[in-house]
């Protein structure tokens, strides 16, 4: 695969004996001879895909808008691992889409980003505390933080993480969300809250989520 603009929306990946899919956008905008940030956007549960997210969310557009390549990686089963061995395999396919990516694209290693919506919301949490040092800023939408860190959030890096959630959300209630927010800030975390009236278990388009999601990021740089 050589370095090219474009949407790219069957690409595989073999990680160990397993084959991961994922969808690609690298926008015109991207300059190909210089360093570019890198954005893994996880789908939500079942219903949610790499095809379907960038539908709902039109992070592609702010991808253009912005200038940074972003990946969309398909979940086995339709949902992010919970239990280990899903766990493990999952940060796996991350680990090797981030090598791959590396080596066709000029990645800067400083700017790499890490988001989702629900149980991608969830796993973005996980990834981010998981790889810390890989990753510089993390963005969950409508997700908790899961059983993993019942015991704290514990991670090597104190990174910076982006918490989105609606006051009408009847999977996942709000106040799970402001107690995220605060684990994270008890432990030395920059997490910064935005509850939206109103919204359900959706996206938050009306509330312009997106361009401050990538503010958050830009805001961000690993080690900065």
């Amino acid at each position: 695969m050589a370095a090219k603009h474009g949407e790219f929306a069957n690409e595989v990946l073999a990680v160990g004996r397993a084959k991961r899919e994922y969808r690609l956008f690298v926008p015109a905008s991207v300059d190909l001879g210089r360093p570019a940030a890198l954005v893994v956007a996880f789908h939500g549960m079942l219903i949610d895909s790499k095809d379907v997210m960038p539908t709902y969310t039109k992070l592609n557009e702010t991808a253009q808008r912005h200038g940074f390549i972003i990946a969309y990686p398909n979940a086995v089963g339709g949902s992010w691992g919970i239990w280990p061995d899903k766990v493990n395999a999952d940060i796996a396919f991350f680990d090797a889409l981030l090598k791959h990516l590396s080596a066709v694209y000029r990645i800067d290693p400083d700017r790499v980003y890490v988001l989702g919506m629900s149980n991608g919301g969830y796993f973005a949490h996980l990834l981010a505390r998981e790889r810390s040092t890989a990753i510089a800023a993390a963005a969950s939408h409508s997700g908790p933080l899961g059983l993993q860190t019942l015991g704290g959030v514990n991670a090597p890096r104190k990174f910076p993480v982006l918490i989105v959630h609606g006051t009408l959300d009847g999977i996942f209630p709000f106040a799970f969300a402001r107690e995220n927010a605060d684990k994270y800030r008890r432990e030395g975390h920059e997490a910064k809250y935005v509850e939206v009236p109103g919204l359900t278990h959706a996206w938050a388009t009306d509330a312009n989520i997106n361009e401050q999601i990538w503010a958050f990021f830009a805001a961000h740089q690993r080690g900065r």
